[in-house]
């Protein structure tokens, strides 16, 4: 059996940092694994579907990040 040395600190670590980032990749998966699993019951599986749930979750990331830096901006300003 294949062994799979996995460090939880770097993970860990990542998490703290990227946590986002971290929501939106798990996000996606979990969109694409909601449409692969829908595509094969109702056996209308598109490429297409796939790119649609990438391109969407990019969309969220990029609002997030825009909003963040906005907000933190804001704050600045205010703060003066």
């Amino acid at each position: 059996m294949l062994s799979i040395h996995f460090n939880k600190q770097v993970f860990i670590n990542a998490l703290k940092t990227n946590k986002s980032l971290i929501i939106y990749l798990s996000t996606t998966f979990g969109l694409m694994l909601m449409i692969l699993i829908h595509g094969l019951i109702q056996s209308n599986l598109k490429p297409e579907f796939f790119l649609y749930a990438v391109l969407v979750s990019f969309a969220f990331y990029a609002w997030d990040v825009v909003d963040h830096k906005h907000r933190k901006q804001q704050k600045a300003q205010l703060a003066e």
